[in-house]
């Protein structure tokens, strides 16, 4: 209960704390790189300034990526690429290949003859198969044979170009490998909403944003996302993030693993209240979809109004009256609109699986969608709520994937909550504590009210990983 109050005294801070100015502190990344310049040049210098500290400099700098894997990779693909370029290099250097002299003739060969040994080098990455390296042994040979080939001693600079090569990788992985001390909270789960929580109004988040995220979770922070979406929407959402445990869907409804791609635990409606709620959209002739997960597939079923629309549109042609399949049917224009777009939108994804039938589903529902003009769907739900099975059943609206105007609404069983569903996941990876991020201060311990100044990562980074001298095991990695 401590730890409640805990969360909601922040929140409310950053409730009265106002979004700052869009500038941007310069990120870890941009640090180490002003650090791995330095370090090259002191380098230099202390090598009695022999050699050229660009190289050194070029290298680290690219070496510093944002994740280990990328800087492991990039400083590898540097030194064979550029033992490769030199190796080719010093070969045309010592058989004297290109010409030096400054007649006309000379330097049309000296041109054609670069251009082939060029294509020469990349072709033999080609047959060794390591293609990875052809840029770099390219660059390493065409700086050779343009600037260096009328040198005293030519292979002086190929020596160097290796070395300093060499150097700029190191001072990059040395850099990359200190961190500052801190202690890492691996029990506690974290979990976080995604519209203007995680995301900014855009939907995206800023790639900072998004290392962080992932620097986190492979650092071991238990933490995952709680939205009113799908999986299917999380999973285009999020394809970037390396989430490793099961994610909150449905507004609660669902859990869902995106690794094993299945859900873990579903709360579904009962079928004899899927047939009330069916029943009454059907009488205020509101078109819907009704959201199924059966052995882990999700299956998006919709009425096929075809023939009802058709005959309304033949009726009006012919300047009768309206007939709908009973006598107080008459199918919500709008909606049908508004559902036909939402359809054509969404059935393109992979993830998602349409079904058109005139049958009635009632078993293994999760949830039921309308969406309609917003004022209509206001009205629908207050007609929802007057009737007399109404506290069975739980709503929410929501405005994405929305036109102008429009508005959804989804009706779920009244025990499909989040909150009933964090306790679960808690208990499931039996996590000691949990702090949960949102914007609704209902069932949010930290209270997110400007997503696009990233609070949730610095949040959760000062939460999961504070600095400290108990974390001094962590300061050398990579």
């Amino acid at each position: 209960m401590s730890q409640k109050k805990k969360g909601k005294s922040l929140g409310e801070r950053y409730m009265i704390k106002k979004p700052r100015a869009k500038f941007v502190p310069p990120g870890l990344r941009i640090v180490r790189s002003v650090i791995c310049v330095w370090l090259c040049m002191l380098v230099y210098y202390l090598r009695g300034q022999r050699g050229e500290p660009f190289y050194s400099v070029i290298a680290a700098i690219q070496c510093v990526q944002p994740y280990s894997e990328n800087m492991i990779t990039e400083g590898r693909d540097r030194i064979i690429g550029t033992l490769l370029g030199a190796f080719w290099g010093a070969v045309i250097l010592y058989a004297n290949l290109l010409p030096t002299d400054s007649s006309l003739e000379s330097g049309v060969m000296f041109c054609a003859l670069l251009g082939i040994f060029t294509g020469l080098i990349i072709y033999s990455t080609v047959l060794l198969g390591i293609q990875q390296y052809a840029l770099f042994s390219a660059v390493v040979f065409l700086g050779i044979a343009m600037y260096h080939v009328e040198d005293v001693n030519p292979y002086i600079h190929v020596i160097n170009r290796t070395v300093d090569t060499i150097i700029g990788v190191g001072v990059a992985f040395a850099v990359n490998s200190v961190h500052l001390p801190r202690a890492r909270d691996r029990e506690t789960l974290f979990i976080s909403g995604i519209d203007q929580v995680l995301f900014r109004e855009d939907r995206n988040m800023t790639p900072h944003a998004k290392v962080e995220l992932n620097n986190l979770l492979k650092e071991g922070m238990r933490f995952t996302v709680s939205t009113r979406q799908t999986p299917a929407t999380v999973r285009e959402l999020l394809a970037d993030i390396d989430l490793r445990l099961p994610i909150i869907v449905m507004d609660g409804a669902a859990l869902y693993d995106l690794n094993a791609m299945r859900y873990v635990r579903t709360v579904k409606m009962d079928p004899e209240l899927v047939t009330q709620v069916t029943e009454f959209l059907h009488g205020k002739g509101m078109p819907f979809f009704t959201n199924v997960v059966k052995d882990n597939i999700l299956v998006i079923y919709f009425k096929d109004y075809t023939e009802l629309v058709m005959n309304e549109i033949k009726d009006v042609h012919h300047g009768e009256s309206v007939q709908g399949e009973s006598p107080d049917y008459q199918l919500s224009k709008t909606a049908y609109v508004s559902m036909e777009r939402l359809y054509k939108k969404k059935r393109r994804s992979p993830y998602r699986n349409y079904v058109r039938t005139d049958e009635s589903i009632t078993e293994d529902v999760v949830y039921i969608l309308v969406i309609d003009k917003e004022e209509n769907v206001d009205r629908l739900h207050d007609a929802l709520m007057e009737q007399p099975w109404a506290s069975r059943i739980r709503t929410n609206f929501d405005t994405f994937d929305c036109e102008k105007g429009e508005k959804l609404m989804r009706i779920y069983a009244a025990e499909a909550n989040r909150k009933s569903m964090d306790l679960y996941l808690q208990k499931r990876i039996g996590a000691p504590a949990m702090v949960v991020f949102g914007d609704d201060p209902d069932c949010a311990d930290v209270i997110i009210t400007d997503a696009r100044g990233g609070q949730v990562i610095r949040e959760l980074r000062r939460r999961f990983e504070p600095v400290s001298l108990r974390g001094w095991k962590n300061m050398f990695h990579l």
